[in-house]
């Protein structure tokens, strides 16, 4: 278990994909609960509004390369697409907050675990192996 201190982890000015014809700039923070993306003064007074992402409900999360800088695309439930300069240092952080499993001391007394597809052993209270990151399949 998991626990939250809402310790700001990464925060940059960011570019955030409503759609793909509307985008708000702002300020995207993560810290060890969430992501959230605040909405620039300007951008807010034409109703653009943040978003807040909880980091337990998130699925995958994706990189990949853009015209000027990376895009960060962030599963959970729905795409929230972000482009931003560090976009790598963001991906890196949220994988490890979002599909890392706690330390191997606490993975021993849990007993056996399900074998994912890279060959490691990964407790079945995880839904993400920490090695690969892929999903684990419960059969």
């Amino acid at each position: 278990m998991q626990v939250c201190t809402e310790t700001t982890l990464f925060m940059q000015k960011a570019i955030y994909y409503v759609s793909r014809l509307i985008a708000a700039r702002g300020v995207l923070e993560m810290t060890d609960c969430r992501l959230n993306f605040q909405v620039s003064n300007l951008d807010s007074s034409f109703g653009m509004r943040g978003v807040s992402i909880d980091l337990a409900t998130v699925d995958d999360v994706r990189i990949e390369g853009g015209d000027l800088h990376p895009r960060v695309i962030v599963c959970s439930g729905r795409n929230y697409e972000f482009v931003l300069p560090k976009a790598q240092e963001l991906y890196d952080q949220l994988k490890i907050c979002c599909f890392s499993s706690v330390s191997s001391e606490q993975e021993e007394d849990e007993g056996p675990g399900i074998q994912c597809g890279c060959g490691h052993s990964v407790s079945d209270k995880y839904n993400f192996c920490p090695w690969c990151g892929s999903k684990v399949s419960r059969t």
